[in-house]
């Protein structure tokens, strides 16, 4: 059997069986034409349909309608009766096959050869006129037999022999053809017809397809767009809440800093890591102005410095914390009683620790925190609790409880021996060991000379503030000098004495401390310039005592919830430590960044003098700061920043200076001059046989040329330096008009424009410059708001950043230089602006202006400049200049009171937020994000 035909409708010599059900039954050979016959009859079924039909004919061919069954002829004979039309496929091999043959015979037995089709598919077929019948010598694909009187004229066949060699395609025109030769019969309509609905159908179909994609396509892209855009609202809705909540938690931070500083800590983490906004970095940046928590062992009951900067803490246990990062604490072994006083000697190498049962363990202190137990001093009869100790320069240990003092030579620590008594009740020794104070009976105090021999002579009585004192630690003390004396009355007044002449002590203006219960204790800074309080409240205040006879009061520190019996200053008196009672029993130590009298966001102050910008080395490791004398700091490494190399000095007014691209040259002006910092601890002078003595207050090297730009009070022009060789720096060209009394002078950073504000205050110029040919004036920047006093270009080159008189930041788009364009404005400062500078990133910007302040603005958008923070820079901070390091990590402002250093990298603040606080605590997450999973930020 061969695959099916399509049949046709008319019927011709049906014998009166029940209505046909198939159109045609395709008769074939399996061996040979099984995959023509399924071809054809794909074709026949799709020929003319409509796309929405799922067929034209209905074929009946054994392999698409038998199913298994043990009556296969019967089956077949069914088949061939409810069929219309036979198409024989005619091949060899069909005329071979009993089936085909059988098929064959039944059809003209009860059918009519006027419905029989001949599709040829292999083999030969002649037809003989003469004799109206196939010539059988020669036919060899038909059945003779069956066939061989069954046509009265020759039949029509169609030739499908190039289907067996052609791929089988309906793109194939011969198939069009073809298979409309076989539907025109079984159709009962012309074939031209057929073809020409056919065609018809076909493009109708492709154009029903290409209409159904365009809409498919067109709803896919809405969806894909409405997909898009609900994602898109929903990302911006979680951005939007993230945000929120970010600023909420900096807002909470900023409530707690103080009381809960660890907890605070874990919120400004959590805040930054929900959204990085101008809010969460700024807290950031200012987040070392909040207090820092000291891992203790148990209760804490004193703390104290070393003139090294080892921190010692001490109590139910005693731990040392060595410089800079104060992590890794070293513990002592504390003893069987509680250690209640501490103290260093001046040279760091010894430390003595007071017992509550009188004893006193003299221990060595080495580098890391090593220490060796020397001696232990015993209790002198009679005494108790020892309460403050002062160990001196002489070898000499002054030892002070509520019942009495005792002097002590212990310059062999092995063989300590008493040197006197004091039978008062001791409350402070002066640093030196020749002064001490003691609380009479009668409230009184007096003061003891304890100079040559060493034993104690009554100098003087001085009239103890009002409701005397309390015999308790650091309720007195003297300034590292021995100068001043301090004393905390029982009411919250500090009474201040002048003990420059012992006999003759000068009392000075008492400080008022508005404390409700008391001051408790007392504190001078190393400059002796700043006198810290502590009250029983818990309130930490700060004093201006510079001046004697007009103190000042400070910040006030409000951290601590019990009251502050402990206070000691680190050696650079940037940071002060306090001991907090939480409880009766409970003793916590905090440390406070502090600058003078005022709290302090900056990391380090380092001692430089002047106004001028500071400058980094291209590669962040060196830091020059101007002045007098100009100084170069490395500040590369972890740790507090230290002195590589004092330059040159120059009379009167001091120098700026500015590292050069190789980063080993430092310049400066006028005339020009150059210091190689190869090695920066010896800086060797490149042009030995320039000499000077008035110095340039702004040099700026060009970002990509060899170019100097450098301007002095002297005169009104900005002179241009070619540094191409930096041993003989040649003049290149000034700008004249130029308004050189302000530090305000900028290269772009692509280094080919130059700004400077121009003398009448009116504008502020540009200059296209080059390294070897004298610039031209390209455009003008007016300044309607007032002088400009400050200048910064941002990394892109196009914007320029210009601080004025009035107080107001604006921000310019250069990318046109002749036609500049004001893009944004904020007048947050009351004063002039004194100092630009701009981030490396782009991102950040930092001013300072005569109203003290130190801000930093997000930038990103030029149009809306935001202030993120006010910076907690120790006070009044005017006029500083100002600089970013090249690497992005730091900000460096310096004034007249020093070089302030500030960590700006979130990433480096983010892991110092980490490692001095604690997680935060489950209970703690659900109290401040409670619709969050708990995920700690620093886990």
């Amino acid at each position: 059997m061969l695959p099916a035909l399509r049949p046709g409708r008319a019927r011709v010599g049906d014998t009166g069986d029940r209505a046909a059900e198939y159109d045609a039954f395709i008769s074939y050979s399996h061996a040979w034409d099984r995959d023509v016959a399924n071809a054809l009859q794909r074709a026949l079924q799709s020929f003319g349909r409509p796309w929405y039909r799922p067929r034209s004919l209905k074929l009946f061919r054994d392999e698409t309608n038998l199913t298994a069954s043990p009556h296969l002829w019967r089956d077949i004979e069914q088949g061939l009766r409810r069929s219309r039309w036979l198409v024989v496929m005619a091949s060899p091999s069909a005329a071979a096959s009993p089936w085909v043959r059988q098929e064959i015979g039944w059809w003209l037995t009860h059918r009519s050869a006027d419905t029989l089709l001949l599709a040829w598919t292999d083999g030969t077929l002649v037809w003989d006129p003469e004799r109206t019948s196939f010539d059988w010598s020669r036919t060899d694909a038909l059945p003779r037999e069956e066939l061989a009187t069954a046509f009265d004229e020759q039949p029509r066949w169609v030739d499908l022999r190039w289907l067996r060699s052609l791929e089988q395609t309906r793109s194939d025109p011969r198939l069009l053809d073809s298979v409309a030769q076989f539907v025109a019969p079984l159709t009962g309509r012309s074939k031209d017809e057929l073809i020409g609905d056919h065609v018809r159908q076909r493009r109708r179909t492709r154009h029903w397809v290409q209409a159904t994609v365009t809409v498919l396509t067109a709803l896919l892209l809405i969806a894909v767009a409405g997909g898009i855009t609900a994602y898109d609202q929903r990302n911006r809705a979680r951005a939007q809440t993230l945000v929120a909540q970010s600023r909420q938690l900096v807002a909470e931070a900023s409530s707690i800093g103080d009381t809960h500083p660890d907890l605070a800590r874990q919120l400004l983490a959590q805040a930054y890591r929900f959204a990085p906004t101008a809010e969460s970095l700024g807290a950031l940046v200012e987040s070392r102005a909040m207090p820092r928590g000291v891992p203790s062992l148990g209760s804490v009951r004193a703390a104290a410095y070393s003139s090294r900067g080892v921190l010692v803490t001490a109590g139910d246990g005693v731990r040392l914390f060595e410089p800079p990062l104060m992590s890794r604490p070293v513990t002592l072994d504390s003893g069987q009683q509680p250690v209640t006083a501490v103290a260093f000697s001046p040279d760091g190498a010894l430390l003595a620790l007071g017992s509550a049962d009188g004893r006193v363990r003299l221990l060595a202190a080495g580098d890391g925190g090593r220490t060796r137990p020397l001696a232990t001093v015993p209790a002198p009869a009679g005494r108790t609790e020892v309460v403050t100790l002062v160990l001196t320069s002489a070898g000499r240990l002054v030892v002070m409880t509520e019942k009495g003092g005792a002097v002590l030579d212990v310059e062999d620590p092995a063989r300590t021996r008493t040197v006197a008594e004091v039978p008062e009740a001791s409350v402070a020794a002066s640093p030196s060991g020749d002064l001490m104070a003691t609380a009479r009976a009668d409230g009184q105090l007096r003061l003891w000379d304890l100079s040559g021999s060493g034993r104690p002579r009554p100098v003087a009585t001085l009239t103890a503030p009002p409701g005397g004192i309390e015999r308790m630690s650091q309720r007195a003390v003297f300034s590292p000098d021995g100068q001043t004396l301090a004393v905390a009355g029982r009411d919250s007044r500090v009474g201040l004495w002048d003990v420059a002449d012992p006999a003759r002590p000068v009392a000075r203006p008492e400080l008022y401390a508005q404390s409700r219960n008391g001051i408790r204790a007392v504190e001078f800074s190393p400059d002796a310039t700043t006198l810290a309080t502590g009250d029983s409240d818990g309130t930490i205040a700060l004093w201006d005592v510079s001046d004697p006879l007009r103190p000042r009061p400070g910040a006030r520190m409000t951290g601590h919830t019990g009251t502050v019996s402990g206070l000691s200053f680190s050696p650079d008196g940037h940071t002060l430590a306090s001991v907090g009672e939480e409880s009766a029993e409970t003793g916590v130590l905090r440390l406070w960044t502090v600058s003078g009298t005022e709290r302090t966001s900056a990391f380090t102050v380092l001692p430089t003098s002047g106004f001028f910008e500071p400058s980094f080395s291209p590669d962040s490791r060196l830091l020059a700061a101007g002045g007098n004398p100009t100084t170069v700091w490395q500040v590369g490494d972890p740790g507090t920043p230290r002195l590589a190399a004092t330059v040159e000095t120059v009379r009167v007014t001091g120098q700026a200076a500015s590292f050069g691209l190789d980063g080993r040259t430092l310049f400066s002006g006028l005339p020009v001059k150059a210091w190689d910092l190869t090695d920066p601890a010896d800086p060797r002078d490149l042009i030995p046989e320039t000499r000077r003595t008035w110095g340039a207050h702004s040099v700026e090297v060009n970002p990509t040329l060899p170019l100097l730009a450098v301007a002095n009070r002297s005169g009104d022009a900005v002179e241009l330096w070619n540094i191409a060789d930096r041993e003989r720096p040649r003049p290149l060209g000034t700008l004249d008009g130029v308004d050189t009394y302000t530090y305000a002078l900028a290269f772009s950073s692509d280094g080919e424009l130059l700004a400077a504000p121009v003398d009448d205050g009116r504008s502020v110029r540009l200059w296209k410059v080059t390294g070897d040919a004298p610039p031209t004036r390209v455009g003008e920047v007016p300044t309607d708001r007032g002088r400009a006093t400050a200048l910064a270009f941002a990394p892109d080159r196009r914007t320029l950043l210009l601080g004025d008189e009035s107080g107001t930041v604006t921000l310019w788009d250069v990318s046109r230089p002749t036609r500049p364009v004001r893009k944004g404005f904020s007048a947050r400062h009351t004063g002039t602006i004194g100092g630009i500078t701009v981030h490396p990133g782009g991102e950040l910007a930092a001013t300072t202006g005569l109203d003290g302040r130190v801000r930093l603005w997000n930038v990103t958008d030029p149009a809306r400049p935001v202030e993120m923070v006010s910076l907690s820079n120790g006070g009044f901070y005017a006029g500083a200049g100002l600089a970013f390091s090249p690497d992005g990590g730091l900000l460096a402002v310096g004034g007249d009171r020093g070089m302030r250093l500030w960590t700006v990298d979130p990433a480096a603040i983010l892991q110092q937020l980490c490692a001095e606080s604690t997680a935060i605590t489950r209970d703690q997450w659900a109290q401040y994000l409670p619709d969050r999973p708990y995920d700690p930020p620093c886990a």
